[in-house]
Formats: C-alpha cells, sequence, structure tokens
C-alpha cells in the first residue's frame, strides 16, 4: 500500500511540472478575445452601479424637493454632474475632473454611453435626462478609463486605468469603426470601441484557468496523499524516511514554483508580487519568503520530535560518554548562536527588501503585508528557541550535575563573542546578552524539561522565549532604523555637497513656463510707457515660491536688442550673460535653465534662467533670473502630491538639521540645532562621526566629507520610549502567535486529551482576569487619547485658519469692492501663504476658485477650480461658519479646513478660504503612536510583572495541596503525622479533614491488626495442624503395622522391624522441622534498621553459591563504588538467598538451572533483578506469591517469600516480581539510597 502510494506521489509532482511547463511556454491561445471580454466585464459592472447611483439620487431628490448640494452628497460609487438644459453646471460630486457640457453629447445623435476625452484624461460615462419640478437636467456619470494628468507618482497614476486594462496597448473610440471590436452592456448597448494591438496583455490574465484549477487539484492530491504517506510512515516509527519524504515532497514543489516563477506569472497576487518584497532568487516575494519558511518549520518540527524521542536521548547519551563533555555543550552553543544569527538576518531580510517598516511607527498603516512578516518572524524565532532547548536537553540528559561546568563553558566562549559584539555594534552585544539570558535560563532552572508537556511551566517558558525574542528582533528593528536614518543624511550631505537642488529644477522649470505665459507681463514688456516693477513684483510675489527664501533672487528684463529695461544702471547686456551661462557644462534636464557651481568660496551656486518672451508670434523680450543659493532648506510646503516620481530619488522626505563646514568653520546651518555650540567643532574631529554617527544632546550627528568641506547633519534621536514600544509590540505579537498555535495544536490532537494541572488553570484564570480587562481598558484608552489628540489637532488647524481669514479678510472685501484688483490680491494670497507656511485657496460665494498660492494644482489637471461639494453644502447652504473635511485626491489622503469671510454687516458671504493640511495624516499618525507606544508599555510592564505575581501566588495556593499529596501518598497503616495548618479557610478545613481521617485510621488500625493478629493464628494453628497431620498419618499406620507384627508374633524379626521404625524416625524429623520453622517464624526478631552497602550485601549473598552444584549463579555489577542503603544486612542476605534459592528449584532438574542477579542505579534507588531460567509461574498463581504458607514445591513451608516480602518493606524498600510461563521469573528489590555524610562534616 506504501509503495503504491510512493508512485502515485511521484507520478502527481512530475504531472505538476508538466502542468506548469505547458502553462509556462505555451501561453495564451486569443489573448484578444479574453481581453475583450475582460473590459466587457468590467465596465457592464460600472454601468450597474451607475445605475445604483442613480437610483439613490432620485430617493435623495424627490420630486417634491429643491435641489440642493445638502439633499445630493451621498457617497456614491463614481462622479457625477448635474447640468442645466442649456448646460449650466448647476452640482458636482467630485472636484479632481469636471466634464465641460459641450464634450457630453445631448443633441440628436444622442446615446445613453459615452467617451468623453478632455485634457484630464478619457471616461467612460452615462448621460441621463431626468426631470424634477418640471424642468429637465442632464446628469453625467464617468469613470476613468485614461488619465492624462502630467505627474506620475505614489499618489497620482498616469495613464491607463489598472483595474480595466493590461497595458497600454490598445486604442479607444468613441465611435464604431470596422477593425475595432465594440464594447457593449448584457442587453447589448453600445459602450465603445476598443483596439486592442499587438503586445496588449488582459487584466491578470497570465495562464490558462483550465490548466490552473488541474495543477491545483494536483497539488491538493500531492499533500493529502503525501501527508497522510509520511504520517503513516511516523507513526510505524519510520520517522528517518518520513522526514526524507517530507524534505523531497517539499523541496520538489518549491522548486518548480521557482523555476516556472509560480504563481507570480500565471495570476495576480499582491502576496507574490515582487514589487513590495524581492531579497533573492529563492525569496521573490513574500509569499515565497512566508512557504520557505513555513516549508523549513515543518522539517525543523520533524527534526525536534525526533531528536525529543527518549531512544535517541538515550542513544546520545551513551555517544556522549566517550568524548569530552566541554565538546557537545559547545557544539551546543555554537549551533543556538547559528539559528540566532538566522534569526537576526530573517528581520533585515524582510526589512531591507520590502516596501514597509516593522517598528511602532508603522502601526497606524499596520496591514496584512507586515502582519504576514511578523508571523514569519515568530516562525523564524519559534524553530530557534526550539532548537535551542531541544539541543540543551540532549547533553544535559542524565547530566545535570555538570550545571556549573556548562556554565563555565558558556561563559568562556561568551566573552570573546561579548568583546567583540561590543567593538563592532552594541546591537550585537544586546542581541547576544539576551541569547546569553536565555541560555543561563535554560541550563539553570532546566526549562528543556517543560517543552514536551503542556502545562503551566511550558506556557511560561514560551512567553520567556517571546520576551527574548522581541528583545532580539526589537534590537535588529533599532538597528533598521538607524541605518535608514544614515541613508537619508548621507543622501542629504551628497545633495548639498554636490550643491544640486533638484527641487530648484523642478520648481523653475513650472515658474518660467509660467513667466512665459503670462499675459499681463507681455502687456507690460510691450507697452514702453508702463512700468516694469509690477512685472519683478509679480514674479516675486506669485510665482517664485516660499522654497525660494534660501536664495537670493535678481530678476532682469531686457528688451529685444538686449537692454537691460528694468535696471538701466546694470551695464551687462543679455549677451554677456548669454555668452557667459549658457554652455553646455551648466545644462540642466530644464530648457534654458542653467546650474553653475561655485565651487568652495563664499558665494553659493547660481541658476540662471532665461525666458524669451513672444506675444502674437512677436519676439518681445527676455526675463532672466538669477538665483544664488544660500542654503538648502530641508522642508518645504509644496505638495508631495505635485513632485513627479523621477525627483523622488533626490528629494528627502525627513525634517533634518544640518550645517556645512569649511575648515572646521561653521558656514551656514539649517534648522532649530544649535551647531555653534563650541562642542559641535570637536565631534568633527570624532571619526565616529563618518562612520555611524554620534549621539549627544538628544541628536544623533553624522558627518560627510568633501575635500575641506563637511556636511553635519542631525535629527532627534529614536525615543527610548519608542524602542521599548518595538519591542513591546513584538512581545505581544508573539504572544498573540504562540497561543494561537497552541489552541491549533490542541485542537489536531484533541481538547479531550489536553489535561491541565490545577496550577496551571489558576494561573490561566489568573491572566485571564487580568489580561481581558487591561486589553479592554488600553483600546479605549487609544480611542480616547486618539480622540482628544485628534480634536486638539483640529483645533490648531482652526486657529491658524482663522488668523488667515482675519489677515486676508480685508483684502477680500477690497477686492470685492473693485478697490484692489486681482493681481494684488492675489499678491496678498501668496504672501500671507508664505508667511503662514500652509497652501491657501480663496472660493467666491458661487463656489468658484478665486485665487490660490498652489496654482499648480490647478494647472497640472490635478484639481478642478469648484469647492468641494460637501464645504458648499456645510459653508454656502447651512451658513456654517467652518468645517474641517476629510479629502483624498489619488491615494494622499488629508485634511482641508474651510473657513467663511463674511461682510461685517449683513454677514453675507464674500467667499470661502480652504487650507488644505497635507501633513494632517501624518501628524495624526504620529500622535496615534505616541499614544500606543505608551499604552503597549505600560500594558507589557504590567503583564510581566503581574505573570510573575500570579506565578508565586498560583504556587503558594497550590503548596499546600502539594504537600497534602505528599502526605496522602505516604500515608498507610504504620507512621502517619498529623498536618497544621494556621487558618480556618478552606484548606484548613482540608486539613482538618485530613487528620480526621488519621485518627479514624488510626482506630481502624488497631482494630485491623487484632482481627489480623487472631485471623493470623487461626491460620497458623489450622496450618500447623495441617502439617502435623500428615506425618502423623503415616506415623499411625507404622504403628499399627507394628501392633499387628506382635500379633502375629513376628516382632522379634530385626529386618522387619528396621524399616517401620526408619519410616517413623522420618516423620519425627518431619514434625521437628516443622516445629523449627514456625519456631523461627514466630520468634524472628525486628530488623535492624542502619546504614549498610547494599553492593557487599549483594556480593555476599551470591558468593555462596559459587560453587552450586544444582546450577549456576552469574552476578552483573553495575555500579561502581558503594550503594548507601539504610536496613538490617543479615535479614537482606537472607532474602536474597532465598531468592536465589528458589530461582534454582525452579528449574526443572533435567535443564540446567541459571540465575542472573543483575545490581543496578536508578534515579536514586538501588535496584536488584534476581532473574531464572525456570518455568515460570502460572497466572492463577501470581497473586499469591507473597502469601504467608503458600508454596508452589511439595516441600517446605511457605514462608520463605511472606519474610522477605515483610523484611524489605519494613526498610522502605519494593518487591515485586515479573514472570513468563516457560521462560522463567525475574525478582526485583528497589531501596531508596541515602548521602553518606563527608569524613569531618559536622
Amino acid at each position: 500500500m506504501l509503495k503504491k502510494r510512493r508512485l502515485i506521489i511521484v507520478f502527481g509532482i512530475m504531472l505538476m511540472a508538466i502542468v506548469l511547463a505547458i502553462n509556462f511556454f505555451s501561453g495564451s491561445p486569443d489573448v484578444s478575445k479574453v481581453g475583450l471580454e475582460q473590459i466587457e466585464t468590467t465596465t457592464r459592472e460600472v454601468a450597474e452601479e451607475f445605475d445604483e447611483d442613480f437610483i439613490q439620487l432620485l430617493m435623495n431628490y424627490r420630486p417634491e424637493k429643491q435641489m440642493s448640494f445638502s439633499t445630493l452628497n451621498f457617497d456614491s460609487k463614481h462622479p457625477f454632474y448635474l447640468y442645466s438644459e442649456d448646460g449650466q453646471l448647476l452640482y458636482w460630486s467630485g472636484i479632481s475632473m469636471i466634464p465641460d457640457f459641450n464634450d457630453v453629447n445631448t443633441g440628436t445623435s444622442f446615446k445613453p454611453y459615452q467617451l468623453i476625452d478632455n485634457s484630464k484624461g478619457t471616461y467612460f460615462s452615462r448621460v441621463r435626462s431626468i426631470t424634477r419640478n418640471n424642468q429637465q437636467y442632464w446628469m453625467v456619470q464617468v469613470y476613468s478609463l485614461y488619465d492624462k494628468v502630467e505627474i506620475d507618482n505614489k499618489y497620482l497614476h498616469a495613464g491607463y486605468n489598472n483595474d480595466v486594462f493590461g497595458n497600454d496597448r490598445f486604442i479607444l473610440s468613441a465611435e464604431p469603426r470596422g477593425e475595432y471590436d465594440k464594447v457593449t452592456g448584457e442587453k447589448g448597448e453600445y459602450f465603445f470601441s476598443v483596439s486592442l494591438r499587438t503586445g496588449y496583455i488582459p487584466v491578470g490574465h497570465k495562464s490558462s484557468t483550465a490548466l490552473l484549477l488541474f495543477f491545483f487539484s494536483l497539488t491538493g492530491l500531492v499533500f493529502i496523499l503525501g501527508g497522510d504517506f509520511v504520517v503513516r510512515l511516523w507513526s510505524h516509527g519510520r520517522r528517518q524516511l518520513a522526514l526524507l519524504y517530507t524534505i523531497s515532497i517539499l523541496t520538489s514543489i518549491r522548486a518548480m514554483m521557482l523555476v516556472f516563477h509560480f504563481p507570480q506569472d500565471y495570476f495576480e497576487v499582491p502576496l507574490f508580487d515582487a514589487t513590495y518584497y524581492a531579497s533573492s532568487v529563492l525569496n521573490p516575494s513574500l509569499g515565497d519568503l512566508l512557504l520557505n519558511v513555513i516549508f523549513s518549520a515543518i522539517v525543523l518540527a520533524m527534526v525536534i520530535s525526533m531528536l525529543g524521542r527518549r531512544e535517541v536521548i538515550v542513544a546520545f547519551a551513551k555517544i556522549r560518554k566517550r568524548y569530552y563533555q566541554w565538546v557537545f555543550y559547545l557544539v551546543a552553543y555554537l549551533l543556538s548562536g547559528f539559528f540566532l544569527f538566522l534569526f537576526f538576518r530573517l528581520f533585515s531580510n524582510i526589512s531591507n527588501n520590502s516596501q514597509w517598516n516593522l517598528n511602532i511607527l508603522d502601526i497606524p498603516t499596520f496591514d496584512y503585508f507586515k502582519a504576514l512578516s511578523i508571523l514569519i518572524l515568530f516562525l523564524g524565532g519559534a524553530g530557534y528557541l526550539m532548537f535551542t532547548l531541544m539541543s540543551l536537553n540532549l547533553v544535559f540528559y542524565k547530566a545535570r550535575a555538570k550545571k556549573a561546568y556548562a556554565l563555565k563553558v558558556l561563559l568562556g566562549l561568551s566573552v570573546p563573542v561579548l568583546a567583540i559584539a561590543a567593538w563592532v555594534d552594541f546591537i550585537y552585544l544586546i542581541v547576544y546578552v539576551s541569547h546569553l539570558i536565555l541560555l543561563v535560563a535554560i541550563i539553570s532552572f532546566e526549562l528543556y524539561d517543560n517543552v514536551l508537556k503542556l502545562q503551566l511551566n511550558t506556557f511560561l517558558t514560551f512567553f520567556f522565549g517571546c520576551l527574548v525574542g522581541a528583545v532580539v528582533t526589537g534590537a535588529a528593528s533599532y538597528q533598521d532604523y538607524g541605518k535608514r536614518e544614515i541613508h537619508n543624511k548621507e543622501r542629504l550631505a551628497n545633495q548639498v555637497l554636490r550643491e544640486k537642488d533638484v527641487m530648484a529644477e523642478f520648481l523653475l522649470s513650472d515658474v518660467m513656463q509660467r513667466v512665459k505665459d503670462d499675459l499681463f507681463i507681455k502687456n507690460r514688456m510691450t507697452n514702453p510707457s508702463f512700468s516694469k516693477d509690477p512685472v519683478e513684483q509679480k514674479i516675486r510675489k506669485i510665482y517664485i515660491s516660499n522654497y525660494f527664501d534660501q536664495y537670493e533672487l535678481n530678476i532682469m528684463i531686457f528688451n529685444p536688442s538686449g537692454e537691460d529695461i528694468l535696471n538701466r544702471n546694470n551695464e551687462q547686456s543679455l549677451d554677456d550673460f548669454r555668452f557667459r551661462y549658457m554652455n553646455s557644462d551648466y545644462a540642466t534636464s530644464v530648457r534654458n535653465l542653467y546650474f553653475i557651481k561655485t565651487g568652495e568660496g563664499l558665494e553659493g551656486n547660481k541658476f540662471y534662467g532665461f525666458m524669451p518672451m513672444v506675444k502674437e508670434g512677436d519676439f518681445i523680450g527676455t526675463i532672466v533670473l538669477e538665483l544664488v543659493q544660500q542654503r538648502i532648506k530641508s522642508t518645504s510646503v509644496f505638495p508631495k502630491l505635485l513632485l513627479d516620481k523621477k525627483y523622488v530619488d533626490d528629494i528627502y522626505d525627513s525634517k533634518l538639521d544640518y550645517a556645512l563646514f569649511r575648515d572646521s568653520v561653521l558656514q551656514y546651518s539649517v534648522g532649530v540645532y544649535n551647531y555653534r555650540n563650541p562642542e559641535v567643532v570637536e565631534l568633527l574631529e570624532n571619526n565616529g562621526l563618518y562612520k555611524s554617527g554620534i549621539n549627544r544632546d538628544g541628536y544623533h550627528h553624522f558627518g560627510v566629507r568633501n575635500g575641506s568641506s563637511t556636511l553635519m547633519v542631525s535629527s532627534p534621536i529614536y525615543p527610548y520610549n519608542y524602542i521599548l514600544a518595538d519591542v513591546s509590540f513584538f512581545f505581544i505579537s508573539y504572544i498573540a502567535c504562540t497561543l494561537f498555535f497552541i489552541f491549533i495544536y490542541t485542537l489536531l490532537n484533541g481538547l479531550n486529551k489536553v489535561r491541565f494541572n490545577y496550577a496551571t488553570r489558576l494561573q490561566f484564570y489568573l491572566n485571564f482576569a487580568f489580561f481581558v480587562p487591561m486589553l479592554v481598558i488600553s483600546a479605549i484608552s487609544i480611542g480616547l487619547l486618539s480622540k482628544s489628540y485628534l480634536e486638539d489637532l483640529h483645533r490648531q488647524y482652526f486657529e491658524k485658519a482663522n488668523i488667515i481669514r482675519d489677515n486676508l479678510f480685508q483684502y477680500l472685501e477690497q477686492e470685492t469692492k473693485g478697490v484692489m484688483d486681482r493681481d494684488e490680491f492675489l499678491a496678498e494670497v501668496y504672501r500671507l501663504a508664505n508667511t503662514t507656511a500652509t497652501d491657501i485657496n480663496v472660493f467666491s460665494s458661487e463656489g468658484k476658485l478665486m485665487a490660490t498660492s498652489q496654482p499648480n494644482i490647478i494647472e497640472k489637471k490635478v484639481l478642478t477650480r469648484y469647492l468641494n461639494p460637501e464645504a458648499y453644502a456645510e459653508i454656502i447652504e447651512t451658513q456654517n461658519n467652518q468645517v474641517i473635511l476629510d479629502e483624498q485626491v489619488g491615494s494622499l489622503k488629508y485634511k482641508t479646513v474651510y473657513i467663511s469671510l463674511r461682510e461685517m454687516k449683513r454677514q453675507n458671504t464674500l467667499g470661502i478660504i480652504s487650507i488644505p493640511f497635507f501633513e494632517s495624516e501624518e501628524e495624526l499618525n504620529v500622535l496615534i503612536v505616541d499614544v500606543f507606544s505608551t499604552i503597549i508599555n505600560i500594558f507589557v510592564a504590567i503583564f510581566i510583572v503581574f505573570l510573575i505575581v500570579s506565578y508565586f501566588v498560583s504556587k503558594q495556593l497550590t503548596d499546600p495541596f502539594k504537600l497534602l499529596t505528599q502526605k496522602l501518598k505516604v500515608t498507610n497503616l504504620e507512621d502517619n503525622e498529623p498536618m497544621y495548618w494556621p487558618t480556618n479557610d478552606e484548606i484548613g478545613l482540608l486539613v482538618k479533614e485530613y487528620n480526621n481521617m488519621l485518627f479514624k485510621l488510626e482506630a481502624s488500625r488497631k482494630v485491623l491488626a487484632l482481627n489480623e493478629k487472631e485471623s493470623a493464628w487461626r491460620e497458623m494453628a489450622k496450618q500447623v495442624a495441617h502439617e502435623i497431620k500428615n506425618p502423623l498419618t503415616p506415623m499411625k499406620l507404622t504403628l499399627q503395622h507394628l501392633l499387628r507384627l506382635q500379633a502375629e508374633k513376628r516382632i522379634d524379626d530385626p529386618e522387619k522391624l528396621k524399616k517401620p521404625i526408619h519410616n517413623l524416625i522420618n516423620q519425627v524429623d518431619t514434625l521437628s522441622d516443622i516445629a523449627t520453622s514456625f519456631s523461627t517464624f514466630a520468634k524472628m526478631p525486628l530488623p535492624k534498621n542502619e546504614l549498610m552497602d547494599f553492593d557487599q550485601v549483594v556480593m555476599s549473598a551470591v558468593e555462596l553459591f559459587k560453587n552450586n552444584e544444582r546450577g549456576k549463579v552469574i552476578f552483573y555489577d553495575q555500579v561502581q563504588g558503594r550503594l548507601p542503603v539504610m536496613g538490617d544486612d543479615k535479614l537482606f542476605g537472607r532474602v536474597i538467598s532465598n531468592l536465589i534459592i528458589n530461582g534454582i528449584q525452579s528449574v526443572p532438574e533435567d535443564k540446567v538451572a541459571t540465575v542472573t542477579v543483575t545490581l543496578a542505579t536508578e534515579k536514586g534507588w538501588a535496584r536488584l533483578e534476581v532473574k531464572d531460567n525456570g518455568t515460570g509461574i502460572p497466572e492463577e498463581l501470581r497473586e499469591k506469591i507473597f502469601i504467608p504458607n503458600f508454596s508452589t514445591k511439595s516441600e517446605g513451608s511457605g514462608l520463605g517469600l511472606a519474610i522477605a516480602k515483610r523484611g524489605v518493606e519494613t526498610a522502605g524498600g519494593n518487591i515485586w516480581f515479573e514472570t513468563r510461563e516457560g521462560k522463567g521469573t525475574s525478582f526485583f528489590l528497589t531501596f531508596p539510597l541515602v548521602k553518606e555524610a563527608k569524613p569531618g562534616a559536622s
């Protein structure tokens, strides 16, 4: 049967490989058909969602209601817009794109489903006509198919919709075309047409569904049959073979998956996506790493189970005796250290090769990727702990007395390791110290005894292992955080030292384009009578953002002949600047923008931007921007969503302070840290500054040299409460995983088979009574504090918004009355935005944008010029003064404060100020982390303290039960001592009942002893009468025979008298023997109880039978030295001699008798075995062996074994036998060993 299963498994694995190979090399036969079906399926689902939104709109906007934003605002699945019959926009549900009504076909060729193509993108739309209150409206619902946004980053995605199209190899058409495929609805309604070009890949389509189903069926078959096959081998004791097959099956499956890139090349699963995690060929994704770790854990669990078997431990103990013990200790320590290294590297591998971090800072964004990462770490840590426990269990089996020597070996190994670790990195020192504490605890408290049995100490051992694992991963997390900080600082330093401002290039490219398109500037330049100062002012105030505060800006305006018309005193012409700076060596990625690195002088680097101005095809002059760098700012208010991904690598996202030194002289500094402190200069001479950095004054400083220049970058050190929170978080996670796997283990083995003792259950109840309320309190505290922090954060936002409103009110009022023109108002908006370091948007009372400090957001089509519909409902319709809303652009979530600007008298709404706080989510996350770190640290600290306290409390509560158990174990009819309990509690009542039981037992003992004595004497008298009666009968017959001879007068014949008289003498001798035996038993003295050498007693007893003619006696002495026991050496000698005699007599006369006497020790007891090769004891006689007067022989009194049992048990020993009919009998004697006092000890 096993051979058949083996063949099926091998065939199944081969078939799996063939299926994957076919799917890998063949590909799909008709990609276009599959692609069209998927596009059609997705768009049909969108069309159904359009209908659902429409129904919801009709439910909200009933005929009796007036149209309003408050009525129409609901959580729609897709944006929709309402237009009047003549095309006026009345309502919009989204602000990322608003279609122009002219792009919507509502004429004679009207179609319900249309493609809308504009500068923002291409949209699949549903157009409907609805009537309310006798008015007709057009409803337009849109779904993006292709986004034309000019920015592509992690927040905004430019290009095709990934949910609809697999790549960009397609062309869309609103009208049917002959060579295009039509995309239709379920009822055949036309949506649009699409042409799928060569190279198009359908969404998620990478393999044949049928083949995949077949493959998964085969995989399930292999796992089911293979698992059952391995389990059968394992249960039959063929564990090595089961392990070999397990390794073969798992390795074969993993090899096939890696060779054929399964499943990532067959269907889309984020877990197996290399964009999230990829480290090597063996681990191309997090899913592959998880499978590798699980398979390794299965194999390791089987190995550990094999090492924990008694026969393996005993065999290894025999091997240990051949070599020095320190060799095995050293090997165990080194192997444990190797698993520690793998565990530590596992964390570094995940952290360095993934898109996420595993520390307390990422708690607000915790997802299943991080959860699986922690599961992987737990499995790695479990392997490290279990292997350490089992390896130490092997080397300490029957060698626990040598713990002190083992600890000395550990100390000798650890001293150089600690020294090296402290010299390389203190993180390694912490990790090894944790490992050392674990080893010392395992050895000292013999924790390896708690692994294979589920009890209280098992849980405590695992919890302690979780704590050590948490410290190790917490240290690895801290090291990873430090490396990332150093990387960020190196990147900033290299950017500053190479003195190339990539962000400035990005911003200047936009500034130059907007200036060239500005009609106001062109009009000013073409009219000679107009002053050119407003041009300069507008460029400075409107186009140059606050990022350029680090630059000294000089603006020059040249006429077509090359003369500076802004500053007539400028002697340099445009040609001079062109000749000097328009050089390919200075060129940047932006056309007409040049960067000049000035070296190490005091003057900073320069940007020169040349903007040729053209109006209506005529060249009207050139504007030149000269920017001289003063310092590089580490932060900017500029929204992250406007930064294209090509600049991401050069722009750091950290709040770092830094200072530039040349020849140890401070040139400039940025940030709040005081680099003018004399101690800072001393740090420049410390080599550690340029390696791993130096911690000083609560900051971590890192330096980078470039010639005589040194840039020192500083950041606040990682808070200590965060470090503890990392450890606490890992500790809680590991405990949760431990309890989960223990629960799974109990389910697999059956809940009925798991029996916890009273102490374990008590500990569970105590911990449960603490853990659940503490968990609830912690969750409530986190919620309340987070809510409080959030309210405080909102209050700060409102305060900032009110300050801006108070400053902007007068300007808006002047602009509304016509006192201030639009450009002046816009300049004030820019100034206020720069002053308050915020982005400001001002909307009219109709919800349209009037002014913004970030026009790029509008110009780059990220947002439209319309007010958020929820803000419209709250501020304009409901007349609220302020509101804060959650908004999202792309994947960037943020909060926006809307606040109304009202007239002083009539309180009419003049406008609405919108202030987005793009860092709001990040700020809230920081607050959540602060709260969570504090609570989890308190929680874990109290949990550990309570765990220790509850352990001792449960131990104290269960000690009386242990004492009572011990007393009950030794309770007999001899000496019993009553217990004392000071209090009259439940235990006191139990002790009282125990003492009462002893009193009753004593009374019963006396009655029983009297009854037994009477019964014994009756039995003895009966036996004596029987034994005496047996020889009297032949004596009587003999005497009667003599009387008959006398009557016949034949008594004188000596020959006739000789035989009867001889018989009488024999019977008299028998009576004498019987009398002697019973006299000996009755007068047998009480045995002595003194210290003796049991080995010597056995040897003396065996020596008596050295030359026995009836058989041979073989003595195996497995004891070295004395065996001190308490007892009577003469009695023990007679008992042993009697057992040997019985053994010899049990052998038939036609067979050579062999009695084997074996002396050994076992767990503090002396153990003697007397084994014969006789006929054995029949089943029906075994219970009578130790009964007085019972004998299996025709001669003898039957008192030998009774005397032996009484003597052995009186000395505190045990006697029993094991027998097999036809094979022989073994009698066993055990006596407790006693410790002899050392000579000279008092």
